[in-house]
């Protein structure tokens, strides 16, 4: 993305996650990560101020469906003092004039992906149809990867952070099995099931077996379409119903 923007003008991009309402778990109604080459101190600061919350381009985002420049959208005599004091503290840092884009996705996320000019005083943004496009394509790519990120953390093997039964578990659930179901086809106790879905629902930090579900398709680490062998569909098929 890096040598995309800078091959169309632009010194700067930021990818940034807003609203994802399947990891919501928290209070946080606005978060800021994502994938940016934008000055460390800048973000940094953004994030430490929690500028996300009176940022005008984040609140334009929200309501918005197409491009916009920052100048058709920012009304300096309608900023609230905080709002200012975000493009003032984004100024000092290089960080003015741009162009962003909202991006949406299936699951109800929302992110902008926003890009600075190289002359920041420039009066037109060059190639601003292709940074539409660049945009949507990198959204569709890097949305899985970056919510995976944030929720792993410090996890560095992405596939090791469910272990091999709690996904087995998951993905029975995702087929709609109890867990007396489950007990049966795995061959373990229900207390077996229920305590590696909690455990599940602890990592994924949902607060229920569907969010915990949806979380871990969503970020790739279950595959249900692969999972059932031929032994485990004569398994699910023949099992007697619990009445």
């Amino acid at each position: 993305m890096d040598a995309t923007i800078k091959s169309l003008g632009y010194r700067y991009f930021s990818y940034h996650i807003i609203q994802t309402p399947v990891l919501n778990a928290t209070t946080e109604t606005r978060h800021t990560f994502g994938i940016s080459n934008f000055p460390e101190e800048w973000s940094e600061l953004y994030a430490a101020e929690r500028h996300v919350y009176n940022d005008p381009i984040v609140n334009a985002g929200l309501t918005r469906k197409t491009p916009f420049r920052w100048k058709d959208v920012i009304d300096a005599g309608g900023l609230t003092a905080n709002e200012q004091a975000v493009l003032d503290d984004a100024a000092r840092h290089g960080i003015a004039n741009g162009l962003t884009v909202p991006l949406m996705s299936r699951h109800g996320e929302l992110a902008v992906m926003t890009v600075i000019p190289e002359d920041k005083f420039q009066a037109e943004l060059p190639e601003a149809h292709l940074i539409h496009i660049v945009a949507q394509y990198f959204h569709s790519c890097a949305l899985a990867v970056v919510m995976e990120e944030h929720l792993i953390g410090s996890y560095r093997r992405r596939r090791s952070f469910l272990s091999a039964r709690e996904k087995e578990t998951v993905i029975w659930v995702s087929k709609g099995k109890s867990s007396w179901e489950i007990a049966k086809i795995l061959g373990i106790s229900e207390k077996s099931v229920e305590f590696y879905m909690e455990s599940v629902k602890r990592k994924l930090e949902a607060v229920n077996r569907t969010q915990a579900v949806v979380k871990a398709i969503m970020l790739g680490l279950i595959q249900t379409d692969r999972f059932q062998t031929a032994e485990a569909r004569k398994v699910a098929i023949a099992m007697p119903s619990r009445a």
